[in-house]
């Protein structure tokens, strides 16, 4: 008989998905505005994805907030262990890309966590890149045409360059979770909230541990 574990709450299943999806539409139309795309970029249609743009990107930072309210105790928590770097996460980023995701092979792979240091590193440069994205972009949309020309080409650079970031862990994040063999059940985590104890004990066996000795002093 198959075991779930509870691997996410649902605050962080609700942030997840509002996040990604704003995300995906402010992608979009960031694309469109960056290299004008004919058609949308420019006359009414130009004007309707900017505002559509600006609009995806309040619900990104209310997804943000939502999600440090709601679920500030798994924030938190997130906040400290991605923030958290050793020598085996370092390990595990090496031969993840060498060995494991390629071949399939565990080798020397270091014993993953609640997080693995892939996730680790997507979840930080998310993070630093939604806190870019967020400060230029104010800047570009109140800026536009008052202040400081040299501030306001600043922003566009750096808004642009977070953008490729972004976009590309992105990518990254959508194929290991929904497309790789090894790695695509990753995805019923964030759908259900849970993972099967297999997975768990083949992906994350330090986490697992460390939830079979919460349920064991719960039962003590």
């Amino acid at each position: 008989m198959t075991r779930w574990i509870r691997r996410f709450s649902v605050p962080q299943q609700w942030a997840h998905w509002l996040y990604a999806l704003f995300f995906s539409v402010l992608a979009v139309t960031g694309v469109v505005i960056a290299f004008s795309v004919p058609g949308f970029a420019v006359g009414e249609a130009g004007a309707a994805t900017r505002v559509l743009h600006r609009f995806a990107a309040i619900g990104l930072i209310v997804s943000a907030v939502y999600y440090a309210v709601f679920g500030h105790k798994s924030a938190g928590r997130d906040m400290r262990f991605i923030f958290t770097w050793s020598r085996d996460d370092l390990k595990w980023l090496w031969s993840a890309a060498t060995r494991f995701y390629w071949i399939g092979e565990r080798g020397d792979l270091p014993e993953e966590g609640r997080y693995n240091a892939g996730q680790k590193l997507n979840y930080l440069a998310q993070l630093v890149g939604f806190a870019v994205l967020a400060v230029t972009g104010i800047v570009m949309w109140l800026g536009a045409g008052s202040g400081s020309a040299d501030w306001f080409k600043v922003s566009v650079i750096l808004h642009d360059l977070a953008t490729f970031l972004v976009i590309g862990l992105f990518a990254v994040h959508f194929y290991l979770t929904t497309m790789h063999p090894l790695t695509k059940e990753a995805i019923t985590g964030m759908v259900t909230g849970y993972v099967t104890e297999e997975y768990a004990r083949e992906h994350h066996p330090a986490w697992l541990r460390e939830v079979e000795a919460d349920e064991a002093r719960k039962t003590a």
